[in-house]
């Protein structure tokens, strides 16, 4: 299944120059495909603090163990999608 996922957060709360919490989440990018994760795409709007992202995967089970160690970071939406 492909899912569009966006997050958006604050100024207030951005990782950006947070060196910590920016090698979590590019860490739980980066492991997608051990929780059977595939990403399509995935860009950013810095000036929105807004991510974007398309992947695949077989149940939204996976999703959330990959997105475990980040979900404090963004409040995300995650949505089923089909290629027509």
């Amino acid at each position: 299944m492909l899912f569009h996922i966006s997050g958006t957060h604050s100024y207030d709360t951005c990782n950006a120059h947070n060196p910590d919490k920016l090698a979590v989440q590019t860490a739980a990018f980066a492991t997608a495909e051990e929780y059977g994760v595939k990403i399509h795409f995935h860009v950013v709007n810095r000036l929105e603090h807004n991510i974007f992202l398309l992947v695949e995967a077989d149940s939204m089970e996976s999703i959330d163990a990959m997105f475990d160690p980040i979900l404090e970071f963004a409040q995300f939406e995650i949505t089923p999608v089909i290629k027509r």
